[in-house]
């Protein structure tokens, strides 16, 4: 045994795959069963010709879907809460895409880059001007 005493050491880590994606995998993972369950009690209730199983797979269908919304919920506050604080997240919040849309000056309506003339009041655009609308 050496006489020297071992240091404790500071090391940094990123964990770059966060529960939120864990959580989103497990939320389409119970819609699917739930789906599956719904279809496979229709087959049930016509081969047995019992209404339980009907009711059984509205249940599961029901459960799977309402499953869905809550673990996705929570996949993406984690996500806003990480995004908040400065920390790395894995996966997309929904609503922050971005594109180019086409409004049109007079009545604010989304028309087409390349539209004639508004389709909601009819105001005409120039032709390859797309700053107008």
């Amino acid at each position: 045994m050496g006489s020297e005493a071992a240091k404790v050491e500071k090391e940094t880590y990123r964990d770059t795959l966060g529960r939120e994606a864990g959580l989103a995998v497990t939320a389409r993972i119970f819609l699917v069963l739930g789906i599956v369950a719904t279809l496979g009690s229709i087959g049930l209730t016509i081969a047995r010709a019992e209404f339980f199983w009907l009711a059984i797979g509205a249940g599961c269908g029901v459960l799977g879907v309402v499953l869905f919304i809550v673990l996705h919920a929570l996949s993406e506050i984690i996500m806003l809460l990480k995004r908040l604080t400065g920390m790395p997240y894995s996966g997309t919040i929904s609503g922050t895409g971005a594109g180019t849309i086409y409004v049109c000056s007079q009545c604010g309506s989304m028309n087409w880059s390349d539209s004639a003339a508004c389709r909601k009041c009819g105001a005409g655009f120039e032709p390859g001007d797309t700053t107008g609308h």
